[in-house]
């Protein structure tokens, strides 16, 4: 896990999990800084860093979804056999990883025991994304500030939101040129954190069952799109429990495929499974 993608926090005393954890669009690994003191020993958090983020802010942030996976798969492949795993991603960190569960799913490499994909739409359901690449600054501001997707101390800071705006930008990006995998059934058990309070419609959150085998579980969290804040010690304590339970039914195989160390070690991105793809944006 030497990669500048991961951030350690603190090692976990006999790790039993190791959970990767996704910021929203414009966050960076910090977000999940705080976790390693919430959750149960032996889960370890794991915080992705990618460029354009926190410590690699000079790097040039990634304008599309399928590049970035690839790379952070790359980054991941060593580790693959190293333990059990599971993916927690908020906003954008849930397009991502749902992505990233997806392409291990296509290479038939082992897949997370977890997906926790938290207040965001099914990318499916997103019709009409604007183009974030050529949106003068002031009409992606107020953007910003109509889709409360960027925590209120980021937008009143106009330094701060300037120092942002390419990563931001990119981050939008993502989403609007995303091909997400057509006629998937990811068979990953998978919860899905939805604000009672927020602005994502109902339907857009239950549609993530459309392209997940096992059944999904939605659960509710108060307040508003930014909970993971506000409410962080029951978002983590529901997470914790779901990969408790995990740990308890190791019995129950997640993956059809059982796939071992050295297999993970030859697998090759060059080699990859052919994928049909869909624009989000068609």
């Amino acid at each position: 896990m030497n990669s500048k993608w991961f951030v350690r926090f603190r090692p976990a005393a006999q790790r039993a999990h190791r959970l990767y954890c996704f910021p929203y669009a414009g966050g960076n690994a910090n977000l999940f800084r705080e976790w390693v003191n919430k959750v149960p020993d032996g889960i370890e958090i794991i915080g992705i860093q990618a460029p354009g983020k926190g410590a690699r802010m000079l790097e040039a942030p990634y304008t599309d979804l399928g590049a970035l996976g690839d790379d952070l798969l790359t980054a991941m492949m060593p580790a693959l056999g190293d333990g059990e795993f599971s993916f927690f991603g908020h906003s954008n960190g849930a397009m991502i990883a749902f992505h990233l569960a997806c392409r291990l799913h296509a290479l038939r490499l082992p897949l997370p025991q977890r997906l926790f994909l938290s207040d965001n739409p099914a990318p499916w359901t997103r019709t009409g994304e604007k183009d974030y690449a050529t949106m003068p600054d002031n009409e992606f501001k107020e953007t910003l500030r109509k889709l409360n997707a960027t925590p209120s101390d980021i937008l009143q800071d106009d330094e701060l939101l300037s120092l942002l705006m390419p990563g931001l930008r990119a981050d939008f990006m993502l989403a609007h040129s995303y091909r997400f995998p057509r006629g998937v059934a990811l068979p990953v058990r998978t919860t899905v954190f939805h604000a009672t309070q927020g602005e994502i419609p109902r339907h857009q959150i239950m549609a993530w069952e459309e392209r997940i085998a096992r059944p999904v579980e939605y659960h509710d969290m108060p307040g508003g799109h930014f909970f993971l804040h506000t409410h962080e010690q029951l978002l983590v304590d529901e997470v914790s429990c779901r990969i408790q339970e995990s740990l308890d039914c190791r019995h129950e195989p997640i993956a059809a495929d059982a796939v071992s160390t050295a297999h993970c070690n030859r697998m090759r991105l060059k080699a990859e499974t052919p994928i049909n793809m869909e624009r989000i944006d068609k």
